[in-house]
């Protein structure tokens, strides 16, 4: 952050992403309005007194004639454009319901109680539609989902094909972490795998793999180890060779996060947030130091280590996107 971008007040601004049938709610900007023209997701400025709750139901009763019955966070993230920075509290909305007369249909362009145009929009169509720079984080964060799967380091080929196999039957978002095998036996282990997704599960290969060029075209994209964070050149010749695949890394503290940030990475996983049986000797962080290390990181975070399915509420309470494990995930 710049001394300029110090000195500057942070405009709390509330978001909503009001999502129905995979779809979601986005309006226009008048073209007189900062970042004006622009689609945008509704929302407004949390006035003094006001929780982000609170702001959120009166604007969106505002904007759009829509009663919110209940929400629950999903990011929160400042930006910084040369005339303005904001700090984005952005809810996710899917219980709510129109008042007033007004009614938006699907696969109509609808116009709002303030006269602007509003559209629904199938989550992975948003990135067809122009933005404020702000807002690409928080359609990163509408299209992850809530869990984010992590093979297990196993010895055999036959082992790691079974358990892989069982993770992509489950999850949508998987990360293949494979130490214990190289050559021959870890570049069959993958074909196997890859053979079986399709398109209907985005995969990462851990970094700490070495795998052929032909294999990683086939990947969604990669996970960066702590070490592989802070390499340049790895990262440069990845983003050169494959510029449109995710690139996500595993993060422990401050430092490792704002590396992660400047990079501009899709996500990462910040651990342990609870003892583990693997590392028990680790010192886990507890939710609150998460929350605190979660609002430095400009993209969604995944919270990693002792962490379970029935633990995805309170994750989001802390600010986390959902949880990330190799166990536990049912």
């Amino acid at each position: 952050m710049t001394d300029v971008h110090q000195k500057q007040e942070l405009l709390h601004v509330g978001v909503a992403a009001l999502v129905k049938n995979n779809k979601v709610l986005i309006s226009k900007r008048p073209e007189h309005v900062h970042q004006g023209g622009l689609w945008e997701f509704p929302g407004g400025k949390v006035e003094p007194g006001e929780t982000i709750e609170m702001a959120l139901k009166r604007e969106i009763q505002e904007e759009l004639g829509i009663n919110i019955l209940s929400s629950r966070p999903l990011i929160k993230l400042s930006h910084h454009y040369k005339d303005k920075s904001v700090l984005l509290d952005t809810y996710r909305v899917e219980q709510f319901e129109t008042s007033g007369g007004y009614e938006y249909p699907d696969n109509t362009v609808s116009t709002g109680a303030e006269g602007q145009l509003v559209q629904w929009v199938p989550i992975n169509q948003l990135r067809q539609y122009a933005f404020p720079d702000a807002n690409a984080v928080i359609i990163n964060a509408l299209q992850l989902p809530l869990v984010y799967a992590i093979s297990a380091d196993l010895q055999t080929q036959t082992m790691a094909v079974f358990a892989i196999n069982a993770l992509l039957d489950k999850h949508h978002l998987v990360q293949i972490r494979l130490k214990s095998l190289s050559g021959k036996a870890l570049e069959e282990t993958i074909k196997q795998v890859m053979e079986k997704v399709g398109n209907k599960v985005q995969i990462l290969f851990n970094s700490s793999m070495q795998l052929p060029d032909y294999l990683h075209q086939q990947s969604t994209g990669l996970h960066l180890t702590s070490r592989h964070l802070f390499n340049n050149a790895f990262i440069a010749q990845y983003k050169k060779t494959y510029p449109d695949k995710l690139i996500s890394a595993s993060c422990h503290n401050q430092e490792e996060i704002k590396r992660a940030s400047d990079l501009k990475l899709d996500f990462i996983t910040l651990s342990p947030v609870q003892k583990t049986r693997s590392h028990p000797e680790q010192l886990p962080l507890g939710w609150e130091p998460f929350r605190r290390l979660t609002e430095l990181a400009a993209m969604p975070v995944y919270a990693l280590g002792g962490v379970q399915i029935e633990d995805i509420p309170q994750a989001w309470l802390y600010g986390a996107q959902g949880v990330a494990g190799i166990r536990n995930l049912g």
